[in-house]
């Protein structure tokens, strides 16, 4: 059950995160107002998960306190949930409030069984006295004759001493059998799975907004792929601008003016073109990853149910050999260049450069493009174009290696 409720809470979590977020064709689907734009939703899908525990317990009680805390907890949880529940129906816009909510049995049962129990154990009620009263309109100011009403006991609640382990029971006094004690029992079981019910349809209606909003944004995509391989450069950015802007946060250089004029300078130098070439390989391969992210969230894999017990291991041959073999047979170790990179791939100040660019210099010393390249970042340390360009190119020559 719960591995059920998770499962989907999560697929919510990541279109949220990966499209809702970053994409403002998504967000303008929602209810993205200013409350939204805070950290409020990663709340609300921390605190449903914190209390997923609560709800989906199966812990015996050992005494009456235990349980005694473990039903306010419990109901308390089941109740929260469905207030993070009907928030996230408001968010996304599905048309179902608290009103058609309270219809539904799966959340009302529960609902009342925790208010009557917990949230209010003492109810009362207005009753009409028989009496008139005059009192002041707040609005005109003149006397108006009212009928008298007083506040009188509707109900009133407690917990059961004899509940067994598995429900819980309490006792009600109600106006309407003249406060004769009731004895009322629910099982945990049943609650738990009224809740899961309520959970499933109203995440599955989530979903189901979410998937066609994502329908919409991934036909927005494909006129996207279709414009970089038929129209010039200051179209695919409008389009880029205006349907998949979070490219924009991946890379240096990665934004409109930069990408111009790289664009301008293409035949200028390599550096230049190639900056511009890694632009468009990134975005055919973003477009790509999107469109399998989606069809993975709403295409979930089968779970290969197949024995293992069917599956042969394939066979392994062991040869001994000689120490002195063993030195003959060990291949020598690659060349690797990650350090010296990590360490140029933000601009430091001069000295730091001289330093680390210096070890690749010495690596890469028979290669006069890296070394150019580094002489480049060295004198254009203050100017980002030119320095992530050349750092760029020389990424792309030591892949070739």
């Amino acid at each position: 059950m719960r591995a059920l409720v998770e499962e989907k809470l999560d697929r919510i979590a990541d279109i949220w995160n990966y499209f809702v977020w970053d994409y403002k064709f998504c967000s303008r689907k929602i209810k993205f107002n200013e409350d939204v734009k805070t950290n409020y939703f990663g709340d609300i899908l921390g605190y449903f998960k914190d209390t997923l525990d609560i709800v989906f317990t199966d812990k015996k009680h050992s005494n009456y306190t235990e349980k005694f805390s473990f039903t306010i907890s419990f109901l308390q949880a089941v109740y929260i949930q469905q207030d993070f529940t009907q928030e996230l129906l408001e968010i996304f816009k599905t048309d179902i409030d608290k009103g058609k909510l309270k219809k539904d049995p799966t959340y009302n049962i529960n609902r009342e069984l925790r208010n009557e129990l917990i949230g209010h154990p003492i109810r009362k009620i207005e009753v009409p006295t028989g009496k008139l009263e005059s009192k002041k309109c707040e609005f005109c100011g003149k006397s108006v004759t009212k009928p008298k009403n007083k506040l009188t006991l509707l109900s009133s609640t407690l917990f059961s001493y004899q509940e067994n382990e598995d429900e819980i029971q309490y006792l009600i006094y109600h106006r309407d059998n003249n406060f004769k004690f009731e004895t009322r029992n629910f099982k945990i079981i049943d609650i738990q799975k009224r809740h899961i019910e309520f959970l499933d349809k109203y995440f599955d209606i989530i979903l189901l907004t979410l998937k066609s909003i994502l329908s919409e944004f991934l036909s927005e995509l494909d006129k996207l792929e279709k414009v970089i391989e038929t129209h010039d450069f200051s179209t695919v950015i409008k389009l880029v601008e205006l349907y998949f802007e979070a490219i924009f946060k991946t890379e240096y250089l990665y934004d409109k003016t930069s990408l111009t004029e790289l664009y301008k300078r293409r035949e200028e130098h390599i550096r230049y073109k190639n900056y511009i070439e890694k632009f468009y390989n990134d975005l055919r391969t973003e477009l790509k990853h999107k469109r399998n992210f989606v069809k993975e969230l709403f295409e979930p894999k089968s779970i290969n149910n197949s024995s293992t017990e069917d599956k042969t291991l394939p066979k392994i041959k062991i040869v001994f050999t000689q120490p002195s073999e063993r030195s003959k047979n060990k291949k020598p170790e690659k060349q690797t260049y990650v350090y010296e990179l990590s360490k140029i791939a933000t601009r430091r100040n001069k000295s730091d450069f001289d330093f680390f660019g210096g070890l690749l210099r010495d690596k890469c010393r028979n290669n006069q493009l890296i070394v150019n390249e580094l002489e480049h970042m060295k004198n254009n340390i203050s100017n980002e174009i030119e320095y992530y360009t050349s750092f760029n190119l020389i990424c792309e020559e030591l892949d070739k290696k």
